[in-house]
């Protein structure tokens, strides 16, 4: 439980400052989203979706809006999900927020789309993916028994390429 308590803080930090922030800072290139009211609320990503992705036995949502949170099972242990999207929030504020905390980022292009991957170092169970994309979207995925195996990365990374699928690119 202590684990997800440090994923949702890592999701509320960067709601909060998303929340909070107010317009100027330039965006990063990426596409607007054509349909943006498909990210809104949980995401285009179905409870079955990310079951098949993470290779689960089930998955249940634990929250909503802003931020949605889902518990899945899978054959290495119990994983906690994390997905958001904020309208009005731009990549450099995210980089900024990661930096603020800690946290390590990789830059990467996801479908078109400037992303980063986020890792706390002390918590090699956990990894973040965020594209620009009409705002931000986020995904976060952790390993609630805080092994670093299987690499959390791979499935934030799934869980985001499906995403922009839906996001029609």
């Amino acid at each position: 439980m202590r684990a997800m308590g440090r994923a949702a803080l890592a999701v509320l930090v960067v709601a909060t400052v998303a929340g909070c922030s107010g317009g100027g800072t330039p965006q990063t290139q990426s596409t607007p989203a054509a349909a943006a009211n498909i990210l809104a609320g949980c995401g285009p990503v179905s409870d079955q979706a990310i079951a098949g992705q993470l290779r689960a036995t089930s998955v249940r949502r634990e929250s909503a809006p802003t931020t949605c949170t889902w518990i899945a099972q899978t054959p290495s242990g119990t994983i906690d999900i994390s997905y958001s999207w904020f309208s009005g929030d731009v990549l450099m504020r995210e980089t900024q927020v990661a930096a603020q905390y800690g946290y390590s980022i990789e830059k990467v292009v996801v479908d078109r789309f400037g992303a980063m991957y986020w890792r706390d170092p002390q918590d090699p169970s956990s990894c973040g993916v965020t594209a620009a994309d009409g705002g931000t979207v986020t995904w976060w995925v952790q390993n609630r028994d805080r092994a670093a195996q299987p690499d959390p990365c791979p499935a934030a990374m799934s869980l985001m390429h499906t995403t922009l699928t839906f996001d029609g690119i």
